[in-house]
């Protein structure tokens, strides 16, 4: 029906406009010239170079000679409309052009008539001015498109409009158009157009009126849109809620009927099913009219049986064990608790990754030639059934390893750098997993001698006899690449100099792959971005290259205020402002306070890490704490002047003097002699001295890097004061990936007090064990040493560890679970460390909170100590 209509209005306008749709033939005459002799060689190259632009606009021009030899016939001096006229009926052609060109300065000015002989009043007037001489070649052009637009300007469309539509803006049907308004009219387009349209799946019917003014033709595009959809009804539909059907649909109540988008809808819910393992669902729809212009959509679905993955075979597997093939899967069968884990749903993209998944099982434990085939893929009434094919082939060993190509240091070193040859000494089985860790190692050896470019690349060759391959890793070392500038981008707070002091390389070093690394580690550890990645830039000159950091900063303040539990405290409140990077400098300032039922706790602290971007830094406390103990109560005021002097990449000394003034009250008549002889207040000043060397990859929760920490505290002595001990501690951490995520930490203090001066060291300066930060399960300061009468004194010597394992339970948000082990201990002055320690095992989860780092553990005590029992712990801090 649509195409018969489109061919009577095709054929109609064909008919009507045919003799403008032929090419035109026009006489150019001669143009007056009125200016300088400088440009008269014009009168003889205008009619020229304005043949040349019709032309190129689809005119056919009568010939120039024949034009001249038709003036000469008819004695024409003198041009105008009236014999231009005459002129172009005697030619044959279908328009006459003629005018004058005017110089104005070093301007111009066309002036030119187009002349229709059949056309009543058919002449009309172009003037086109240019300011240079140099501009002529586009004034022609100009001029050509105007005498197209005024010969063909019954022809040329004068508006495009839109009816019928009553939903659909008539932007929807314009958009679409390749006819637009002051374009020629064209059959074709107009035809193409209409095809376009319906297309579009929005309309029953279009079609096209033309109507033809003085100034050109109105196109007006008539369309019938398809129903409204009134409601959509969901039949039949059971395992899946109708709300997520019609979220995932892009047809939706009181839009247009859209069959092209309702097919890919359907599809849509079809791939809903399929996930939930429905792989028989069909589903069909209605069109139920409800009144003129509006119909209910209805979607009949028939949801089948649930499948799921039956039974997987892998054909062909010989040499190894196919359930150690079938662990490489990603499809898995349904079991015990498919329900938790999502096993045994068919996930059509999976397959491919499994075929890759055991070619690799198979590549890396000798089998080079293996073969996976497509995989077969089976719906029956019980479940899907998956058949894998593998060709094995031989099993090989390794042979010799050859290393060949530019050597830059011996073989021996060389061999030194991979594992495989390590494979070999072992007999095992050619791995290609080891193989391309090799390849990537001498690369990244070469990377750090400067050459950025080298290429390692591997040919093995088999020796079917022996079941072995050789291995020759051919070296390509390019030419040695340096730095020719560092840039800095994305730091719209941070200082670039504050950047620039953690890169460990910078403009004309050598490049070097590992100091590129490290220095994206420094800035990371940071934390100051959200994103750190380090580019290389090629430049003109091969043997350079730019480096770009990009950096993504985040917020560095940080605000909180709130209230919490705890078992030393009970009931807390505290609150605390921070800005690790006052300024955009790196300055860190702090301002803190807590106070419960038995402590509160006030400071205010400041550090530079970078004095003048060097080496040293400098910061400064002041602190007041309260804090009730179960003897005493003890009042602590003071401030403290720090330093810090970095040695190498991963070592800094600190140092720092401490003053404090502070007073013990309330002291219980059962407490200790030695806290009753120091009643009052007293004054303590101190020295203390700490080497650490940190390369652990990031502050909260590392996964690699080890800490080693070594201090020494002097208090009292020369110094002046009440309190008069030595301290010396000492603290390691190490961390390590183990397997899949499970992250491995080990922690251990250990701390030595000593008598400076004869007298005893104060009681909260000695050791006690036990809680979050220590011994988890026991209660806080509950490891303890005691006197005679049974009151805790304190140790002088105190020991304990930590063993954790980490695993990810939420990677998105950094959320880690752990399990643990810890053991510890205090002895007195009198007693030597021994391996009687009070251990606990249990488990927790950890956080990287908006408000820090979160701690939630449960720590079962394994010894007995006074009432102790499991129990949770919680804080919002730092930790090891």
């Amino acid at each position: 029906m649509r195409k018969i209509f489109v061919f009577f209005i095709v054929m109609s306008v064909f008919l009507a406009s045919f003799a403008y749709c032929k090419t035109k033939t026009i006489l150019v005459l001669p143009f007056g010239y009125n200016g300088s002799p400088k440009y008269s060689y014009l009168v003889e190259d205008l009619p020229k170079l304005i043949k040349k632009e019709l032309e190129k606009k689809g005119f056919s021009v009568f010939p120039l000679q024949d034009t001249m030899a038709l003036l000469r016939e008819q004695g024409i001096t003198e041009l105008d409309s009236s014999i231009v006229k005459d002129l172009t009926i005697l030619a044959g052609a279908d328009f006459g052009l003629y005018g004058s060109f005017t110089q104005i300065g070093e301007g111009f000015s066309i002036d030119a008539m187009v002349v229709d002989p059949y056309e009543l009043g058919g002449t009309r007037t172009i003037s086109i001015s240019k300011n240079s001489i140099l501009e002529l070649m586009s004034a022609l052009s100009l001029l050509a498109q105007q005498v197209k637009e005024a010969a063909y300007h019954k022809m040329v469309i004068k508006d495009i409009k839109v009816k019928g539509n009553k939903v659909l803006g008539s932007d929807v049907v314009l958009m679409r158009l390749k006819t637009t308004k002051g374009s020629v009219f064209d059959l074709k387009t107009i035809d193409e157009d209409l095809k376009r349209l319906y297309k579009t799946g929005y309309f029953d019917d279009i079609s096209a009126d033309v109507q033809d003014t003085v100034d050109g033709k109105i196109v007006t595009f008539i369309v019938k849109e398809k129903p409204i959809i009134g409601t959509i009804e969901i039949k039949g539909a059971k395992n899946i809620d109708k709300d997520d059907i019609l979220e995932a649909m892009d047809t939706k109540p009181k839009g247009l009927l859209n069959l092209k988008v309702l097919s890919s809808d359907l599809e849509k819910i079809r791939e809903l099913y399929k996930k939930k393992g429905y792989y028989n669902v069909k589903i069909s729809y209605e069109v139920k009219k409800i009144s003129v212009g509006r119909a209910e959509l209805i979607l009949h679905i028939q949801e089948g049986k649930k499948l799921y993955i039956k039974k997987i075979t892998i054909k062909g597997v010989k040499q190894l064990d196919e359930d150690d093939v079938k662990d490489v899967l990603a499809l898995k069968t349904r079991g015990w608790f498919s329900w938790l884990t999502g096993s045994g749903i068919f996930k059509e993209e999976l397959l491919d990754r499994d075929v890759a998944a055991i070619e690799a099982f198979y590549a890396n434990r000798g089998f080079v030639d293996v073969r996976v085939g497509q995989p077969k893929v089976e719906f029956k009434k019980n479940g899907i059934y998956i058949t894998f094919t593998v060709v094995e082939g031989p099993r090989y060993k390794i042979g010799n390893i050859k290393f060949k190509g530019n050597l830059l240091v011996s073989k021996k070193e060389l061999l030194n750098l991979i594992k495989l040859d390590d494979l070999k000494k072992k007999d095992k089985y050619f791995d290609r997993s080891v193989l391309r860790k090799d390849s990537e190692a001498i690369r990244k050896f070469y990377a750090d001698y400067g050459y950025a470019f080298a290429e390692v690349n591997v040919d093995i060759s088999r020796k079917l006899e022996q079941k072995r391959v050789d291995v020759i890793f051919d070296i390509i070392k390019r030419q040695l690449v340096f730095i020719n500038r560092v840039e800095v981008e994305g730091n719209t707070k941070t200082r670039e100099n504050v950047i620039r002091r953690y890169l460990a390389i910078s403009d004309g070093d050598r490049f070097s792959a590992k100091k590129i690394d490290f220095s994206k580690e420094m800035l990371t550890k940071l934390d100051y971005f959200e994103e750190v990645n380090i580019e290389t830039i090629p430049t003109k000159k091969e043997d350079e290259l730019d480096l770009k950091v990009k950096v993504k900063e985040k917020s560095t303040g940080f605000f909180s205020a709130g209230a919490g539990y705890s078992s030393i405290d009970k009931v807390f409140f505290t609150g605390k402002i921070t800005e690790r990077n006052l300024f955009g400098r790196g300055y860190q300032l702090s301002f803190q306070g807590s106070f419960g039922s038995s402590s509160s706790y006030y400071s205010l602290s400041f550090w530079n890490p970078s004095l003048y971007d060097g080496p040293l830094g400098i910061g400064t406390d002041l602190y007041n704490t309260e804090r009730e103990y179960d003897d005493y109560t003890l009042d602590r005021s003071g401030g403290s002047l720090r330093f810090g002097y970095s040695v190498g990449r991963f070592s800094r000394l600190y140092w720092n003097f401490s003053s404090e003034k502070y007073k013990v009250y309330d002291i219980d008549e059962f407490a200790s002699d030695e806290i009753k002889d120091i009643e009052g207040s007293n004054w303590a000043n101190s020295i203390y001295g700490a080497l650490v060397r940190d390369s652990t990859n990031r502050n909260f929760n590392p996964t690699k890097g080890s800490l080693n920490k070594i201090s020494l505290e002097y208090s009292g002595g020369i110094l002046g004061g009440d309190d008069n001990f030595i301290k010396f501690g000492y603290e390691f951490g190490y961390h390590k990936s183990v397997w899949w995520k499970l992250i491995f930490n080990v922690h251990f203090q250990m701390g030595w007090v000593f008598e400076n001066t004869g007298e005893d060291v104060p009681d909260f300066e000695r050791y006690y064990l036990g809680g979050l930060n220590s011994v988890r399960g026991y209660d806080y300061r509950d490891i303890s040493c005691y006197d005679s009468e049974g009151n805790d004194i304190g140790g002088y010597k105190m020991y304990f560890t930590n063993w954790e394992l980490t695993f990810p339970l939420k990677e998105d948000i950094g959320l880690i679970g752990l399990v643990f082990f810890d053991a510890g201990n205090v002895w007195d002055k009198n007693e030597m460390f021994d391996l009687d320690l009070y251990k606990s095992v249990g488990f927790g989860i950890r956080w990287n909170s908006p408000m820090g780092p979160l701690r939630l553990e449960y720590g079962y005590p394994l010894d007995d100590l006074k009432d102790n029992k499991g129990k949770f712990e919680f804080s919002v801090g730092t930790f090891f």
